[in-house]
């Protein structure tokens, strides 16, 4: 029992990417390389040909989709979500080259296929991360209501419309600082990021174009690598010292406030 789907190669790489969040995070008196989770759910919508694939930890979560073609179910197999190893995933994908891959998912394995290839990875059990998982999916983000979204019961005050690029422009320059923890500030001025380093000797500040702005004013600090996350039009959603809404067309990801030790 299976099902059976196509996937645009470079488009689930770059999903795969978005939800693994790899790059330098704050940890304790030293920025370090690591990742959201190793560790990936996904999601097939099979009626509405896209597939999730989502990440979480306890201070982020993530989610992607990408769409799919070609769908076929065997009768009687329901699926609705499953696991499976990043680094595992991405291994064997570096290798292949056509633009499509045919992907099998059956109760045990993952396997990928083109006309000369063929991969196989094993499914996992579970997913650490699945409550906050399942919170950021079932989150009711409408971007042109008056109302701002809620997690929990934080309702976000601050509503940023930005280009993706020139966020990530900002956290690649600020980054530069070495601390991999971030401010991000909206004001009347309008919104900047800035990072200082660990001995309070180097700072960098940047001002972000925006497209729209609206709400209170915010200021917060994470640690995350958020330009790995930018892609086209950005609703940037903020409230003091809160997590952090970062809404695409297609990807949503929740960061949480760095607290300072």
């Amino acid at each position: 029992m299976k099902v059976n789907l196509t996937v645009d190669r470079k488009g689930f790489v770059e999903a795969l990417n978005a939800v693994t969040l790899k790059g330098k995070y704050r940890n304790a008196h030293k920025s370090k390389v690591a990742n959201i989770s190793n560790d990936v759910a996904a999601m097939l919508d099979i009626d509405g040909r896209r597939l999730t694939l989502a990440n979480a930890s306890d201070t982020l979560a993530a989610s992607v989709y990408t769409h799919v073609t070609n769908i076929r179910k065997d009768d009687g197999f329901a699926l609705t979500m499953f696991f499976f190893e990043v680094e595992k995933m991405q291994k064997y994908l570096r290798t292949f080259k056509q633009e499509e891959v045919n992907v099998i998912i059956t109760q045990s394995n993952i396997i990928l296929k083109t006309r000369r290839q063929r991969a196989q990875i094993p499914l996992l059990v579970e997913h650490s991360g699945i409550n906050a998982i399942t919170k950021l999916i079932a989150m009711k983000v409408s971007h042109n209501s008056s109302e701002f979204p809620s997690f929990g019961n934080i309702i976000f005050e601050t509503k940023i419309v930005l280009d993706g690029d020139e966020l990530s422009k900002a956290v690649k320059n600020c980054s530069i600082v070495g601390n991999a923890t971030y401010s991000i500030d909206y004001d009347k001025e309008g919104l900047s990021l800035s990072s200082v380093n660990f001995h309070q000797t180097e700072d960098y500040m940047v001002r972000i174009p925006i497209i729209s702005g609206e709400g209170e004013a915010s200021t917060l600090e994470f640690s995350a690598p958020l330009d790995k996350f930018c892609s086209g039009a950005m609703f940037l959603y903020l409230k003091d010292n809160c997590p952090i809404l970062l809404c695409g067309t297609d990807r949503r990801l929740l960061v949480a406030p760095y607290i300072r030790g």
